[in-house]
């Protein structure tokens, strides 16, 4: 409990110290309090470990390990180069970022009807709507249950066969079909289903699936080599495992049910795995976007919103950001060419960890 207290006060006090000037290179990132934050963090088995990357002026400038890779069934120490599943960082940094490089060559506009794409898709969703989350879709679906849909239907000969694009596309006409909570605009309603449509249309554009296009799209021609769904299991020692499911643990397979179970591991809410590293030079990479492909292309499926600087000013920046449940976050500040990134892996080895508290702190440590 007083670890807890003493966390809590450190992270208040940061937030109010970190409000300052603003603007340029104004960047003094603290790396001890980051430090600190991190590791009472771990003290606390909030989790096991993680790595922090911060991004200024383009360049990497901090890149820093803590704690532990794994604690069952043995200690790894973690390292600058361990692997994680992004989880919902997945979305701006994978199926988002497909748009975008879609929407800027002119061969997609987020204005598009989705029914464009998937022939019997919701007839008044647009692109927009799935990377905004406005569509009126359902936030998820429980995998297990859809998966018992899918093998009644092989079962009974609706169905052919069980693959794995059986399974993607039944999957795909599960969202088509569903019921709608609400319609488009009326409610804001974040949901994974909103990027295995998106995945879709991206897909269906560029004829392959979304995986080997950002391969020799993107991540092959920056360097990004373990960047992508379906990680190399020649890198297992790096992967960062998550949680132990059916007296298994997960380790290079996507924590997302629907993703593991239903699209086979590669899906537009979840499955890409990536080192801090190379999240980082992501976000650079996407800052370095002009600013009008960014918006057009809905900021790639970012969260973002004004955000005011200091109390005493009413000057303000536009904050773009995604969390991933196993413990993920990237913030990132076009205006100011800053961002920061912090992965780690609450869910290992079950899922009990938080984030919330830690990365507010850190990202005050960095925010403009």
């Amino acid at each position: 409990m007083k670890r807890v207290v003493v966390y809590s006060l450190l992270c208040l006090g940061l937030v109010f110290s970190s409000c300052g000037k603003h603007g340029g290179s104004s960047l003094h990132f603290d790396a001890d309090s980051a430090r600190v934050l991190i590791e009472q963090a771990i003290a606390d088995s909030l989790i096991p470990g993680a790595v922090l990357c911060v991004v200024d002026e383009g360049k990497i400038v901090h890149l820093e390990a803590y704690g532990y890779r794994a604690i069952v069934p043995e200690h790894e120490e973690m390292t600058e180069n361990t692997i994680f599943d992004l989880a919902s960082v997945s979305k701006p940094t994978g199926a988002g970022t497909a748009a975008l490089l879609l929407v800027k060559e002119g061969k997609l506009s987020v204005d598009d009807l989705v029914c464009k794409y998937i022939p019997n898709f919701h007839p008044d969703v647009t692109v927009r709507h799935l990377m905004t989350h406005y569509s009126g879709l359902p936030a998820y679906f429980i995998a297990a249950p859809m998966e018992k849909k899918f093998l009644e239907a092989i079962g009974d000969g609706r169905l052919a066969m069980d693959t794995e694009q059986a399974r993607r596309d039944f999957t795909i006409d599960s969202i088509a079909r569903c019921k709608r909570p609400t319609a488009i605009d009326e409610k804001y309603r974040y949901s994974c289903l909103n990027f295995i449509s998106l995945q879709r249309v991206v897909e269906t554009i560029v004829g392959t699936d979304v995986n080997t296009y950002l391969q020799a799209k993107l991540y092959d021609p920056q360097g990004w080599e373990t960047m992508g769904w379906l990680p190399d299991k020649a890198n297992i020692e790096r992967i960062a495992p998550t949680e132990w499911h059916d007296d298994i643990q997960l380790r290079g397979d996507v924590h997302d049910p629907v993703a593991r179970v239903m699209m086979c591991g590669i899906s537009g809410n979840a499955g890409v795995f990536a080192t801090a590293e190379e999240i980082g030079k992501w976000a650079i990479w996407y800052m370095d976007q002009p600013q009008e492909v960014r918006e057009s292309a809905c900021h790639a499926g970012l969260w973002t919103e004004e955000v005011q600087l200091a109390a005493d000013t009413l000057q303000t920046t536009v904050e773009s950001r995604h969390t991933g449940y196993t413990g993920t976050n990237v913030v990132v500040w076009p205006e100011y060419n800053r961002a920061v990134v912090l992965l780690a892996h609450r869910v290992h080895p079950h899922d009990k960890g938080s984030m919330y508290r830690l990365r507010t702190a850190i990202k005050e440590l960095v925010r403009p």
